[in-house]
């Protein structure tokens, strides 16, 4: 009798299952068949060829330093030979980790990528959700996870997708870049009592979006490397750590910035780096009379700094 009652209930569950409405689509085919992905592929081929460019650059470099020490060694002391072999073996260190820091597991190459097809990824998972929606599916599938050993034709949603996905394609004019904003340093007791400093690095961590193209690194993120890195006390981040951190958490832009009160006036400064050439672009300063002179201060930063990373 319990072997009975227990068929029955396996025999609904099957009927119920296959009494929704279930599609499929291939991924893999709508990647290939998006129009904008041979332009999507130029721009990532743009931003690799400046690293590999690097590469070349520091692989001459030690040629260089290696062939010159071949023809001199003999001639070296013991404690020059020993020198020049460690500079060569520094520059072979260096350069094995920025080939690690652009072509290893979770680098900059694979982050790009990653980035650059995100839109594409996020219109076809819209175009989707809108047929299960608006066509009452419960399940669509994905073929090319290849667990589906046969499905008909007749609930391939695949061509569709394609269809929706290339009626308006959109390539992204550059790849999507990442800034980071560290900590603002208060440089008075006033100003830390009245969170000037928070106040301005937040503003700009939530609002330096240059047309979708640039996008904050968590600050959850930064907070955490910094603490394994050891850093504390913002105020004893040097720019050439704050460079090299920004680098490792894959981030093109940073910004450092303090605040002081000198004479009644909320005297503040914020300088931005590009993390690639690590190289300063601009230090920003402007004095504020008053709260309200503040926050048009900080609109003005924002102008400029909009204005500066568009060029």
């Amino acid at each position: 009798m319990k072997r009975i009652i227990f068929l029955f209930i396996i025999s609904l569950f099957f009927m119920n299952f296959f009494a929704e409405k279930i599609g499929y689509i291939d991924s893999k085919r709508i990647f290939q068949e998006y129009k904008g992905l041979n332009d999507i592929n130029r721009e990532v081929e743009k931003e690799l060829s400046d690293w590999k460019k690097k590469i070349n650059n520091l692989q001459q470099q030690i040629d260089s330093l290696e062939k010159i020490y071949n023809e001199q060694k003999s001639m070296l002391s013991e404690e020059l030979n020993s020198r020049k072999q460690k500079e060569i073996n520094d520059k072979k260190d260096s350069l094995n980790k920025y080939i690690q820091d652009i072509y290893g597991e979770g680098g900059r190459s694979s982050t790009i990528n990653k980035q650059m097809l995100k839109p594409v990824v996020d219109k076809i998972n819209s175009i989707i959700k809108k047929i299960g929606d608006d066509e009452g599916y419960t399940i669509i599938l994905d073929f090319a996870d290849g667990n589906i050993l046969y499905a008909k034709k007749e609930i391939d949603l695949t061509e569709r997708v394609i269809e929706e996905l290339n009626k308006d394609f959109f390539v992204p004019v550059s790849v999507l870049q990442r800034y980071i904003v560290y900590d603002f340093v208060a440089e008075d007791k006033e100003t830390r009592s009245e969170q000037y400093h928070i106040k301005l690095a937040k503003s700009l961590y939530q609002s330096l979006k240059v047309e979708n193209k640039l996008e904050p690194v968590s600050i959850n993120d930064v907070n955490s490397y910094l603490q394994n890195m050891g850093v504390t006390n913002i105020e004893n981040l040097k720019p050439a750590d704050a460079l090299s951190y920004a680098f490792t958490l894959n981030a093109d832009y940073c910004f450092m910035g303090k605040v002081k009160m000198v004479s009644g006036k909320i005297v503040s400064e914020v300088s931005i780096y590009d993390v690639k050439t690590r190289r300063l672009l601009k230090t920003i300063n402007k004095e504020s009379t008053s709260d309200i002179d503040f926050n048009n201060k900080i609109s003005e930063y924002i102008s400029e700094i909009k204005l500066l990373l568009k060029k």
